[in-house]
């Protein structure tokens, strides 16, 4: 009877246990090995696959459908968002936006990556703050390297879509210093190709940090952004070459890593 009772309570142990991790927001790795969690609190709960409450919108369904829209010649509010990597852009963005009549807002958002935007409404709130027309999001570097990527962060780059909604952007990816493990690919295929960049395809002078492109670096990768954004972007935007320097600011805005 007591091997009995011991058992039970081995059961009851493990039980309380998995449930527990769960409910977590962390997960147990080993080896490379991810421990799988349960699916009782989506059960207990009735969490979808992300707890967001929004209908996909059209573009969702679309993507790897779209085709080129005509160009946009108007004027844009132009919202460059994301992580450090946009540092060096802006600084060559601002004279494009100079040189072909846009506004630029920036927000640089330091060591950010998908969980963060795709788990924060931090997005939206600058949209709604700045009210743009176009959007460049600059994100990914910071998860090169993590493991299993599509399960853990595909929901969140779901969510990131959704606040963008149906405004135009692209989506600059990741200037690769060695091989990811799946970022590209994943961003890739949920916003398809007439809205990502992918930027590993270009070659780069770093800083210090062997991750970074140095500036003069990142002016020829904002250069090759804005041919590919008038000839190959799902509706491409004036983006001529500047013969000159902007004396403009980037109008930044800078937002601290989470603690």
């Amino acid at each position: 009877m007591n091997i009995i009772w011991k058992i039970v309570a081995m059961l009851l142990i493990t039980t309380t246990l998995l449930t527990a991790y769960s409910f977590s927001d962390y997960e147990i790795e080993f080896k490379g090995i991810v421990l799988k969690k349960t699916p009782i609190k989506e059960f207990i709960l009735g969490i979808p696959e992300y707890p967001y409450g929004k209908a996909l919108n059209l573009r969702d369904t679309l993507v790897g459908k779209e085709v080129q829209q005509p160009a946009d010649t108007a004027s844009q509010r132009i919202l460059l968002i994301g992580d450090s990597m946009l540092e060096g852009l802006m600084l060559r963005l601002k004279d494009y936006v100079a040189a072909n009549g846009h506004d630029l807002k920036t927000v640089i958002w330091y060591s950010s990556s998908t969980l963060w935007y795709g788990s924060t409404d931090t997005l939206k709130y600058f949209i709604d703050e700045y009210k743009p027309t176009y959007i460049m999001l600059v994100l990914g570097a910071n998860e090169l390297f993590v493991s299993d990527i599509i399960r853990k962060r595909n929901k969140n780059v779901k969510h990131i879509i959704r606040q963008i909604d149906t405004l135009n952007y692209i989506w600059i990816g990741p200037p690769n210093w060695k091989d990811d493990t799946g970022i590209n690919e994943m961003i890739l295929k949920n916003v398809g190709p007439l809205h990502y960049f992918a930027s590993k395809n270009l070659n780069y002078k770093r800083t210090s940090d062997g991750a970074h492109p140095t500036k003069a670096s990142s002016a020829m990768w904002m250069d090759s952004i804005a041919v590919w954004v008038e000839n190959k972007s799902y509706k491409p935007i004036r983006l001529k070459k500047p013969d000159e320097k902007a004396r403009n600011s980037a109008n930044v805005t800078i937002l601290q890593p989470l603690r």
